[in-house]
């Protein structure tokens, strides 16, 4: 099978390059950014046995209904529908029409409402046959949050199925449930840093010393949860269907991402503690306990590592003289040729970190993907 990774990557930045060519215009949004997406997945828009454009549903004489964007078939019935607004147009409130028709077929187990840049994915795990207020999975693409790989791989063409997407919501929400009460336990008393530090901190366990803890441990709790999980995903299936067909789609960590990660740990020093998170787009590294709080972007591949920055382009240039710095989506790129070891951005490095520290701790206003 193709990599799914790389086609995502691909199709992310074809949204990202396309989206503000057709803001304000549902059809040039429909053709440019979201039939790409399923066409990705190996459907065949064009063919009226698997996507019915415009579908419209007979809801009786009583009740008017506007025809659904799009209706996926699969042997002959529905498995999922998708409903699209001009790229730009805030989701908010226009999911009742997908409620609808998600409610007309008992086959279907799925609903998407996109504007091709903005993704909600829906099922029916509080009523059978009716679709949750709230969606299992998001995406937004002009985001620095990674793309929902497990879902979108499960929506490929050649796995899909209605009852291993149902699967995959129910454990997603009851991981989100878990993960809401670890974040009570852990950010609200300093008792459960307090115990985790116990015997390995040698200092008098003083509000001050547990407070500085706090983001290592938070850190730490997030890193074997993301091994626990990597670890549950490769040993129990989501429903009995081969493994591997679903596992060959996810996101691997490559050992020279890993690598790039324990370098710029070195740069930095033991004082400036930093996680990171692999995504389809990019390896991605941030201060502790702040996901969102990226300070670079590595992507490897076989000719050049590009190292991605949220520092002007000016300020990049005079850290890196005798390199050429592009500027794409806001941030500043510095392209390592094959071979160039990563202590030669080691300034740009600890400059990236220091920006984006004093800028969220002041309360700078963006997000990660912003242009800095």
């Amino acid at each position: 099978m193709v990599n799914l990774r790389e086609l995502i990557e691909t199709y992310v930045k074809r949204v990202r390059e396309l989206a503000d060519h057709v803001r304000g215009n549902e059809q040039a949004t429909k053709q440019s950014l979201i039939g790409p997406f399923f066409t990705m997945l190996g459907y065949d828009l064009t063919d009226p046995r698997e996507c019915l454009p415009e579908y419209k549903a007979d809801f009786g004489k009583e009740r008017s209904s506007k025809p659904i964007d799009w209706a996926f078939r699969n042997n002959g019935a529905f498995s999922f529908f998708v409903e699209a607004k001009e790229v730009g147009r805030k989701l908010a409130g226009f999911d009742e029409q997908l409620f609808d028709y998600f409610g007309k077929a008992p086959s279907v187990k799925l609903g998407i409402l996109t504007n091709g840049a903005q993704w909600r994915f829906f099922t029916d795990l509080s009523d059978a046959n009716v679709m949750d207020k709230e969606p299992f999975a998001k995406w937004d693409i002009f985001s620095d949050e990674p793309p929902p790989l497990d879902v979108i791989s499960l929506l490929h063409k050649s796995q899909f199925n209605p009852e291993l997407i149902r699967a995959y919501a129910q454990r997603q929400r009851a991981q989100n449930l878990l993960v809401g009460e670890i974040t009570k336990l852990l950010e609200p008393a300093p008792e459960f840093a307090k115990l985790a530090i116990a015997n390995i901190e040698t200092r008098n366990l003083t509000q001050v010393v547990v407070e500085s803890w706090k983001p290592v441990v938070a850190n730490a709790l997030s890193e074997w949860a993301r091994q626990r999980m990597l670890t549950v995903a490769l040993t129990t299936p989501l429903a009995p269907q081969p493994e591997a067909k679903v596992n060959a789609l996810k996101t691997e960590t490559t050992s020279e991402e890993l690598q790039a990660f324990e370098t710029t740990k070195e740069i930095l020093g033991p004082e400036c503690v930093i996680g990171y998170e692999d995504s389809a787009a990019y390896f991605k590294v941030y201060l502790a306990g702040k996901r969102t709080w990226v300070f670079v972007r590595f992507q490897i591949g076989k000719r050049q590592t590009n190292v991605w920055v949220p520092l002007p382009q000016a300020q990049a240039a005079a850290l890196t003289p005798g390199r050429s710095v592009t500027v794409q989506s806001g941030w500043s790129v510095i392209a390592l040729e094959l071979g160039a070891p990563l202590t030669e951005v080691a300034d740009v490095l600890r400059a990236a970190f220091v920006y984006v520290k004093q800028s969220k701790e002041s309360g700078a206003s963006g997000d990660d993907s912003a242009a800095p």
